[in-house]
């Protein structure tokens, strides 16, 4: 029953009185440990039993009223952002990262330094602009990055490109590039902060970044098969603004790691500052990339990659501009030749629609893509020209000498970095003279480019590429590439031949 400490057992004790015979102590409700007494019990002995079982009794209330105990936690569970100290390494680049990953910062960048040298027939660049077919030594590319992972679940990348120009002069062309019209730049490439691991939707990213628009168009630079992309780069999935664009996407990789999946709104600029201002102006785009077969064993020595993607476009001020250039660049972009130009146009919106296959088996990788553009309410002058239909194409095949395979970018639906079976050297060793062959492939493109249709004369591109790629380790090639180029524009009808070399460099 319920009592207070001491008032309630002390009255279940009678009292005690010296006796004159030895008797025996009352019995009393105490732990079976105790020994019975061996002698006479005396006051200060009763007094201490009845103290040690109170003393007893408070314990046993005390634990009573404790809450049950939280069940064991699993140690192997982790706390994410306990572990804050970064270990450095490196990982094809400098890179600091936690043992549990949560936290990961890399420093990199890339440069690109090309050599070209091109002849034309007289026709062949005629009003094309630019520096014509001066031989030229340039900095293609300069790029400096920083990117990581913060607590798990956010990913963010910030990378300027140092090597971007402009036209001082927006109303000439420069006829070379000693003229003054062209000054050096730096612009944002890749500026974005991605929210991970998603329910359903997978990731959020939102900054500067590729519209997610083709399989080479995905491809980093850092991975090109050749010196340039195809004339569908410049035309379509990245004209003038270096192929990034601010936006906001949603984009997925499958539980299987066999499909991916992007759908993003973007501000259709026209830049490379990552800025657009004006009413509208947005594209809405979207790609799906699957692969039906992935040999797992080889890690995808052997794979079939599908894709389609599609953009809805509103233009800019209204106004549509397809052009390219040559697949050798002899100059910084405001003063590189343009082959293929419909000048600008008036349209009430821009679709296009490609498709992309490529094929990886052991050395070999055989890769196309088309896309169309469909540019709706098209006019010039004032004179209605209906659906403007353009459209480009290219077919490629590549072939390690050296037994190599293309890897994969699952997460991405692209290839990525080249790892040489060993890597190139030269040295002097105790035995003589130490060598190293690092990765050797061939490579032919064809590519055309068609931007006649109603009434819109942009001209008609076609060229073949033979390239030679030489990686010295998976951070550094050698790129050789001959493009013999047909034209066939209003300005000029003719062939144009060229001979390229790179030394590309990324960390």
């Amino acid at each position: 029953m319920a009592c207070s400490a001491g008032e309630s057992l002390h009255g279940q004790v009678p009292a005690i009185q010296p006796m004159q015979q030895p008797a025996v102590a009352p019995q009393l409700a105490q732990p079976s440990q105790w020994p019975p007494p061996a002698s006479p019990l005396t006051q200060a002995d009763v007094e201490r039993i009845v103290q040690q079982e109170l003393s007893r009794r408070e314990a046993q209330q005390h634990l009573t009223a404790q809450p049950e105990a939280a069940p064991a936690t699993n140690t192997d569970e982790k706390v994410v952002g306990s572990e804050l100290d970064l270990k450095l390494r490196w990982n094809h680049g400098l890179e600091a990262k936690s043992a549990s990953g949560d936290f990961r910062v890399h420093v990199g960048g890339r440069t690109h330094f090309d050599g070209v040298w091109l002849t034309a027939d007289d026709t062949g660049l005629a009003g094309a602009g630019g520096v014509g077919d001066a031989d030229a030594a340039v900095f293609r590319r300069g790029r400096l990055a920083v990117s990581g992972t913060l607590y798990e679940v956010f990913e963010w990348a910030v990378e300027y490109d140092f090597f971007n120009t402009v036209n001082d002069n927006v109303g000439l062309q420069p006829a070379s590039d000693e003229l003054g019209n062209v000054i050096n730049v730096p612009a944002p490439t890749d500026i974005w902060w991605e929210f991970k691991h998603l329910p359903v939707v997978g990731a959020l990213r939102i900054g500067n970044m590729k519209e997610p628009i083709g399989l080479e168009h995905q491809t980093s630079s850092r991975f090109l098969d050749f010196m340039e992309r195809s004339f569908n780069q410049d035309a379509f999935t990245g004209p003038f603004n270096n192929g990034f664009t601010p936006g906001i996407m949603l984009h997925k990789l499958t539980e299987d790691k066999r499909a991916t999946m992007s759908l993003g709104v973007f501000k259709n600029a026209t830049n490379a500052f990552a800025f657009d201002s004006g009413d509208g102006e947005y594209a809405v785009d979207g790609r799906v990339s699957c692969l039906p077969w992935y040999d797992e064993p080889s890690e995808g020595r052997y794979l079939l990659h599908l894709g389609i993607s599609g953009s809805h476009r509103d233009p800019d001020d209204g106004r549509v501009r397809i052009r390219s250039r040559a697949s050798l660049r002899n100059g910084p972009g405001a003063t590189n030749p343009v082959l293929a130009d419909t000048g600008f146009f008036f349209a009430d919106s821009q679709d296009l629609l490609g498709g992309e296959a490529a094929l990886v088996y052991g050395p070999w990788l055989l890769q196309a893509e088309y896309i169309a553009s469909l540019s709706s309410g098209a006019s010039v002058g004032g004179v209605d020209q209906g659906t403007v239909y353009s459209n480009g194409y290219y077919a490629e095949v590549l072939y390690f000498l050296t037994g190599e395979h293309r890897p994969y970018d699952h997460d991405r639906g692209a290839f990525t970095r080249i790892i040489p079976h060993s890597n190139a050297f030269l040295v002097r060793t105790a035995e003589g003279a130490g060598f190293g062959p690092g990765a050797w492939q061939v490579a032919a493109r064809y590519s055309q480019l068609d931007l006649n249709d109603s009434g819109i004369q942009g001209g008609v591109i076609e060229d073949v590429t033979l390239g030679l790629n030489w990686f010295l380790n998976p951070n550094m090639k050698l790129q050789f590439n001959y493009v013999y180029t047909r034209r066939d524009a209003l300005a000029g009808v003719g062939d144009i031949y060229g001979f390229g070399t790179r030394l590309a460099m990324d960390f």
